[in-house]
């Protein structure tokens, strides 16, 4: 059974499509026929392919790619990755047949297979990564739930892959409700991150999600909010308790999202402002800036009054 076929070899379409000149290829992309992706890794494999088998005694295709004339420095080298990146599925299990690496010592931390491919969202190629001996740890969960890819984070926590706080945040910060619930709903820890995260980018329904059921938060959640004019998470995080500091108003400033400090000075500093026309109510908040120690340095005073005079 060591010999049973795992993979395919390309079409004759692709085959066809390949050994075309570039005009050709742009006339038969104009036709109304069915899309030919061909990619670096599909051109790779063709180079590998097109080695006389005569080159070297040992015609086992598992060594293919030993008899070849490529360097490890060409980018043939780099077709795993490419398959990868591409969801080519085919193509990875190809070069893995011939004899190609695996991309696992990359320095980019989103680079391992594992990683990649549940960044991108290409189930069939993580499962054959994983099955295939491919590292994983915590932060393929995290890429999986960052990008909002359910079906590679259910695949990767249901054969094992640890996760941890950063699994919860990342879909927070993206607003992937479905990831964060999940997570939640399967143990996944969270932290104050993911309230932040999800204030940062302004999804008030995770933000709601994570508060209802226990998330914690602290002071970033709503200089997060502030610093991207988020008014709706500011003020929901400030009226159910969430606590803050002088950077809600110094992030405010420096976004020019004088709203945001507005809401800072009507809301314990002005009761009788709530009716205000905006202009006076920009005069208090400016005034405040200049008389409150909320605002801790004449930075961060000429900040906002340069974004919001401008």
């Amino acid at each position: 059974m060591d010999n049973a076929r795992t993979y395919q070899v390309p079409s004759l379409l692709k085959t066809a499509y390949y050994a075309c000149n570039q005009i050709d290829r742009d006339r038969f992309d104009s036709l109304d026929v069915p899309d030919v992706d061909l990619r670096s890794c599909c051109e790779s494999l063709f180079e590998i392919l097109k080695i006389p088998k005569s080159q070297n005694e040992d015609s086992d295709r598992r060594t293919m790619i030993l008899r070849s004339h490529f360097s490890f420095t060409d980018k043939i080298y780099k077709t795993c990755e490419e398959a990868e990146s591409h969801g080519h599925i085919n193509c990875l299990k190809l070069a893995r047949e011939i004899g190609l690496p695996w991309d696992e010592w990359s320095r980019v931390p989103s680079d391992k297979p594992c990683d990649r491919t549940a960044r991108l969202g290409y189930l069939e190629c993580l499962k054959y990564a994983r099955e295939n001996g491919c590292f994983w740890d915590e932060e393929t969960c995290r890429y999986a739930a960052e990008n909002g890819h359910m079906d590679c984070l259910v695949y990767a926590r249901e054969n094992g892959c640890p996760w941890d706080e950063k699994t919860c945040s990342s879909a927070a910060e993206n607003g992937h409700m479905d990831c964060l619930v999940y997570a939640r709903e399967n143990g996944c820890p969270w932290d104050e991150r993911t309230c932040s995260n999800a204030a940062e980018n302004g999804h008030l329904d995770c933000l709601v999600y994570a508060r209802k059921n226990g998330c914690p938060w602290d002071e970033q959640t709503c200089s997060s909010a502030a610093e991207n004019g988020h008014m709706d998470c500011l003020v929901y995080a400030r009226e159910n308790g969430c606590p803050w500091d002088e950077l809600t108003c110094y992030k405010a400033a420096s976004g020019g999202h004088f709203d945001c400090s507005q809401a800072n000075w009507r809301k314990h500093h002005s009761p009788n402002c709530s009716g205000a026309p905006k202009n006076h109510l920009r005069e208090i908040a400016l005034f405040y800036i200049y008389e409150q120690s909320f605002f801790c340095c004449n930075y961060t005073k000429n900040l906002f009054l340069y974004n919001n005079n401008t």
